[in-house]
């Protein structure tokens, strides 16, 4: 868990576009501000008027999250009952519980890892297409051409 983290982290710290100035007339998003909403769930999708993937994020985090949750509960359960009788079904029940806590862990944090990254390539692509109409390719026959529109 650690180390996925220290990951997003110098993920964030290096995808910082800190000398890059916002024009005014510029209509496309920030990845930096996308990076910054991403830390609620569907907070970058939301951002980038991306709303099925806010809503799919949301979801799975909220999912796993709670999941996560309950297995906790399960697992303490389990250690205080395991405490009280020194039975070792009960521990053998509170290693299960762990082990399925520590999954839905690491599967948030993957999902969690995903959309950053698809938060953080949205705002880059926000304007694509209107980028691409700048530039053409174009085939003809057996020919191509390609044209830059200033």
């Amino acid at each position: 868990m650690k180390k996925i983290c220290l990951l997003t982290i110098i993920i964030i710290l290096f995808s910082l576009d800190i000398t890059a100035e916002e024009k005014p007339f510029n209509t496309g998003r920030s990845s930096t501000k996308a990076l910054l909403w991403s830390i609620i769930p569907g907070g970058g999708q939301i951002y980038n008027k991306q709303y099925v993937k806010a809503g799919i994020d949301i979801m799975a985090e909220s999912l796993l999250l709670g999941t996560a949750i309950q297995y906790h509960i399960q697992m303490n359960d389990a250690y205080s009952l395991y405490k009280q009788t020194h039975n070792h079904a009960y521990y053998d029940e509170y290693n299960f519980y762990y082990q399925q806590q520590q999954n839905m862990l690491w599967w948030w944090a993957t999902v969690k890892l995903l959309a950053v990254l698809d938060a953080y390539v949205d705002a880059k692509m926000f304007n694509y297409n209107e980028k691409k109409k700048k530039l053409d390719l174009e085939f003809e026959g057996l020919g191509m051409s390609l044209r830059y529109n200033f």
